[in-house]
């Protein structure tokens, strides 16, 4: 009798990891996937204050710059070996305020050996909340959650895995002590100032969430655990913070002079400097939004990076959700919308090769294809540049704002010139992929010009290198000589990024 021995999965193919390059502190968590669950393996925290080196022109200093890179060197060593489609890093906000963010991630992604997606607030949120909600599965009350970053804060109330309310507030632990304590002085009368401006900024906020309502408050992060610790060490409360808790410890802070004399119980030689600026925004979350207690969380955004990767990799990917809101939103065309997206496809089925991946850049094509005409809702004029202002500029769950920028990018220049600086605001690593990307979703738009199915071509079309050649039936030119002149137009657009087109029909090349 023969048997059939067992597949074994390569154990680097079931280990997954998330990189947070967080404003004060670059984390590192990687889980092996076992029986369908996650189980943390590793984990690495290195406090590198990256905010603290942001200058108010939004200029990284170069002494926290070289502490990030040598970071993020060690955290490339303990990646090698994963699978790069098996590893996701996010930057939050102080990323986010860089000026030279492009220029700081090409070195920061060549030393950690993979991208790194700069992701909006309102994103941060939703991968807070989602990383949260794993260490309350199975319990779905509607619950409030408080993340205290280094640079911003972000509040998000949800049931179950579904957040319903998300802000993201600009001003975290390290910005709050620099702005309300700079001098490195404490005082009564400088906390309270920093207190109501921070509520101040949570008008709104409060409002709205207080109106929602929730069941169970939920904190995350550094600011919020260090409180815990202290709150236990000093036997104000157990296992969580209460109201009375927060008030005792912020007694305690300010029977300090200065924040370098800050010695509680609990709070690490690494955190002092930062915590007053994070108990400030705490007690101003307790009191605008008249929090009694609340619990704590081991699990924070890299847990949520971790669990939406994972999402991706199955099939539950959260941009499919959002692009489809988009479209209904805006009164897309469904028809014109499958279209295209099936001839840009098509275009990319035949090209793609070592800089072009079907299951990465053909998502990217089908959502350029979804959204292209959602800017036909504003104005039929020029109805590309709206249609790329409200990609870049909307909250779009899921994506990060590298994502947003090529969507928007391919959606504004798929018709009409292309001017010479197009990838301009983009990444180097993302310059071929745009490229090619374009020039499919380009063609996919010539052909579909005339919005009917039968009368879309049989085509083929081969690259070799920088040069492209599309074949069509002679027949069907004859039949169709404004999409003939429109394709020598895309010729002249095309040589604009560097490609060669030439039409072949039949026998005959024009």
């Amino acid at each position: 009798m023969s048997s059939i021995a067992a597949v074994e999965v390569p154990e680097t193919d079931q280990t997954y990891a998330a990189v947070d390059l967080g404003s004060n502190s670059f984390h590192l968590v990687v889980a092996r996937r076992e029986h369908g669950e996650l189980r943390f393996i590793d984990r690495i925290k290195e406090m590198v204050r990256l905010a603290g080196g942001l200058d108010r022109g939004g200029y990284l200093d170069l002494e926290v710059q070289e502490r990030a890179l040598e970071c993020l060197a060690r955290f490339g060593q303990r990646l090698r070996g994963i699978p790069n489609a098996n590893i996701r890093a996010v930057g939050t906000q102080t990323l986010r305020r860089m000026r030279n963010a492009n220029t700081f991630l090409m070195i920061a992604e060549t030393a950690l050996g993979c991208p790194v997606d700069i992701i909006g607030g309102r994103e941060e949120a939703r991968l807070i909340y989602l990383g949260v909600s794993q260490g309350v599965a199975g319990h779905d009350d509607r619950r409030l959650v408080i993340d205290i970053g280094g640079g911003s804060t972000e509040v998000v109330i949800g049931e179950g895995l579904k957040p319903l309310e998300m802000e993201s507030l600009q001003f975290g632990c390290v910005s709050a002590t620099q702005w309300y304590f700079g001098n490195g002085k404490i005082s009564r009368r400088k906390f309270a100032k920093a207190q109501r401006a921070v509520m101040a900024e949570m008008q709104e906020l409060q409002v709205r969430y207080r109106r929602c309502g929730w069941r169970l408050a939920i904190g995350s992060s550094g600011t919020i655990r260090a409180a815990a610790a202290i709150c236990a060490a000093r036997g104000y409360a157990e296992e969580q913070i209460t109201a009375e808790a927060l008030e005792r410890l912020r007694e305690d802070v300010l029977s300090f002079r200065r924040l370098d004399d800050v010695d509680l119980p609990g709070l690490s030689e690494r955190r002092h400097a930062v915590f007053a600026g994070g108990l400030v925004i705490l007690s101003a979350c307790f009191e605008a939004l008249g929090i009694e207690s609340l619990m704590i969380s081991p699990y924070a955004l890299r847990e949520g990076v971790l669990h939406d990767l994972l999402g991706r990799l199955e099939h539950r990917d959260p941009r499919d959700k959002t692009v489809q809101a988009f479209r209904a939103r805006y009164g897309v065309s469904e028809e014109q919308a499958e279209r295209v997206k099936a001839v840009a496809g098509r275009v990319l089925s035949q090209i793609t090769g070592d800089t072009l991946r079907l299951d990465v850049h053909g998502e990217l094509l089908g959502w350029a294809g979804d959204l292209h005409e959602v800017g036909l809702s504003v104005s039929h004029s020029h109805y590309q540049r709206h249609s790329a202002y409200l990609v870049q500029e909307s909250d779009m769950a899921g994506f990060s704002q590298q994502e947003q920028s090529f969507l928007a990018t391919l959606i504004r220049f798929h018709r009409r010139q292309i001017p010479s600086r197009y990838a301009g605001n983009l990444p180097p690593r993302l310059h071929e992929p745009l490229r090619l990307l374009l020039m499919c979703l380009r063609l996919a738009c010539v052909l579909c010009r005339t919005r009917d199915d039968t009368a879309l071509p049989d085509f083929t079309l081969q690259r070799d290198g920088h040069d492209l050649e599309l074949q069509l039936d002679a027949g069907w030119a004859m039949a169709h000589p404004l999409t003939i002149a429109d394709l020598e137009n895309e010729r002249v657009q095309l040589r604009v990024m560097g490609l060669n087109l030439d039409l072949s029909l039949g026998l005959d090349e024009v």
